[in-house]
């Protein structure tokens, strides 16, 4: 895998939405083509942010009441992530509920830096952009499949291992 870049994997044909469409675009087009992340452009088709099921997860949804005491009589407050996952998925545009600061690469880059880049953090896609457009798509998906594919070659043998030479008479 050390050796695969972005364009060996990704997937080209990339399902994108525009930042003034609706959620429930948004949600029909994740439906649609069984996906759980768009890539949110404007009207240049700049990438803008990432619109995902976490944005949406919770969409006409009433908000629980928030805790006014944990159980020991100390005040907590309300948990930001769930508050602000009420407020995205309270949206009525996908330019209110998306993500802004997306984690983006080159289709030149490693698919080994992308990986770590998911892990990190914690992100299940990354747009491949060229200048600001997005030209595709890897899902942890697509690096799974690529790892079943050297494993399959390789045999099941490790791939750092060194193979000893051979001489051949010619």
């Amino acid at each position: 895998m050390v050796s695969l870049c972005a364009r060996d994997i990704m997937t080209r044909d990339v399902v994108t939405i525009h930042k003034n469409d609706t959620i429930d675009s948004a949600l029909r087009l994740m439906a649609q083509h069984g996906i759980s992340g768009l890539p949110v452009v404007d009207t240049d088709g700049c990438l803008q942010g990432m619109i995902t099921e976490s944005d949406l997860l919770l969409k006409g949804q009433m908000e629980a009441p928030k805790k006014e005491k944990t159980p020991n009589g100390i005040f907590a407050p309300a948990p930001d992530g769930v508050t602000e996952a009420y407020r995205r998925a309270s949206s009525q545009l996908v330019e209110d509920a998306m993500t802004r600061r997306v984690v983006v690469f080159q289709e030149e880059s490693r698919v080994v830096d992308i990986a770590r880049a998911m892990i990190e953090h914690a992100i299940n896609r990354v747009p491949i952009v060229r200048d600001c457009r997005v030209v595709g798509i890897v899902s942890r998906g697509d690096v799974i499949r690529a790892l079943a594919r050297e494993s399959e070659a390789l045999g099941g043998r490790d791939p750092n291992e060194l193979q000893p030479a051979r001489v051949i008479e010619l």
